[in-house]
């Protein structure tokens, strides 16, 4: 039973690095952004008391939380200008896109792993995507990764924009409090980074 489970953990280590290699050589931004968010996500999740399988499964998903980018097109994904309608609605999709990858890996927590990934663009007030899920409707993994992502979003050099303080990115993200973020978890993690 042990030879079972360590050869099944050896063979999610090979599959999660095949796909981590796959985004770093598709898309060098969104691979160091998702690196980003792990850190963020777990100290996260640990301000808020993830037990350490949670945090197993937070860090996983935040890692692949834009795995769905590698099929967006590179006109899109790397447009220096503000995105048409059609073409935001296809960036959306990449939370669809990334929950169907992942949910092909046959592993524990997968299957979970893929939800949460398809969420981490709902808002506390459902008014996010894909589905308009909210509050506690939202995993809540999908609502630290939320957080998490848009820090380092913001505070990010992109092709269409500078990065921003953290400064400026906290006060637009008190501004969600609410709408886009969580409360509860969303003033943790303003106490953790001291704004």
């Amino acid at each position: 039973m042990q030879d079972a489970k360590a050869e099944a953990a050896d063979m999610l280590d090979r599959i999660a690095g095949a796909l981590d290699a796959a985004l770093r050589v598709r898309d060098g931004y969104t691979h160091s952004h998702c690196g980003r968010v792990v850190t963020l996500a777990l100290a996260l999740g640990r301000a808020a008391g993830l037990s350490r399988a949670g945090l197993g499964l937070l860090g996983t998903c935040a890692r692949f939380h834009d795995i769905g980018k590698i099929g967006i097109p590179d006109e899109i994904l790397r447009k220096p200008g503000r995105l048409s309608r059609a073409e935001y609605e296809r960036i959306k999709s990449h939370s669809r896109i990334g929950a169907s990858i992942i949910g092909r890996v046959d592993a524990p927590d997968m299957d979970e792993c893929a939800r949460i990934i398809l969420h981490h663009h709902e808002h506390f007030d459902g008014n996010g995507y894909p589905e308009g899920l909210a509050g506690g409707e939202i995993p809540l993994c999908s609502r630290i990764i939320t957080l998490a992502d848009t820090y380092d979003a913001l505070t990010s050099r992109r092709s269409y924009r500078d990065s921003m303080s953290a400064e400026g990115a906290l006060g637009i993200m008190r501004g969600e409090v609410g709408r886009q973020f969580d409360p509860r978890i969303a003033e943790r993690f303003f106490r953790m980074l001291g704004g």
